[in-house]
């Protein structure tokens, strides 16, 4: 029969890298959940946009550089941006929906890593954006955006370069009266 010669306080370690395994479980599966959820949230977000016949891509900065009047840029330096002002990327448009929900599994490992340091409360750096005028542009932080959206997180820190450009800008022409480039969110709206 198996006997325990062990003292009571000599197999504290052992209790504390049992319940690491279990909090890093814990956290893994919400983790994993919450990216599920967002998937299909996101095919749903699609569907809704392409019934009502609205955009549901991410704008890229990289294809409206040539309509847009550039004047200068500045650092804005650190900001608090609502994530339902950010419509667009510089040029990662296929990852993501307007929403930041990932279109496909590929980003699952990158997207459940960052999702078990925001549960771990972990400081994770500050993503980085365009902005002209009232939007912004991606240009680092994808997958942040994308766990704080999904963890019901509305703004987010970040460093900020403004462009100076001369409007009328291609997301606030007619098509923006048709809704397809509506810059609020569609959670807020239901």
């Amino acid at each position: 029969m198996f006997e325990n010669r062990m003292l009571p306080g000599q197999n504290l370690h052992l209790l504390d890298d049992r319940n690491s395994a279990n909090m890093y479980a814990r956290r893994y599966n919400t983790a994993l959940n919450q990216f599920k959820s967002a998937v299909r949230k996101g095919k749903i977000f699609r569907l809704k946009r392409r019934f009502l016949n609205r955009r549901h891509c991410l704008s890229d900065l990289n294809a409206l550089k040539p309509d847009l009047c550039v004047r200068g840029s500045f650092y804005s330096g650190m900001q608090v941006v609502p994530i339902s002002s950010i419509i667009g990327s510089e040029g990662r448009t296929a990852d993501f929906d307007l929403s930041f929900h990932p279109f496909s599994e590929a980003a699952r490992e990158r997207w459940v890593n960052l999702a078990m340091a925001y549960i771990s409360h972990l400081p994770l750096p500050p993503i980085q954006l365009i902005q002209m005028d009232d939007a912004y542009f991606v240009r680092d932080g994808h997958h942040r955006i994308s766990v704080s959206h999904g963890f019901g997180q509305v703004a987010m820190d970040a460093e900020v370069i403004t462009w100076k450009a001369l409007p009328p800008f291609p997301w606030q022409s007619g098509q923006a009266q048709e809704g397809l480039y509506s810059l609020k969110s569609p959670y807020l709206s239901s």
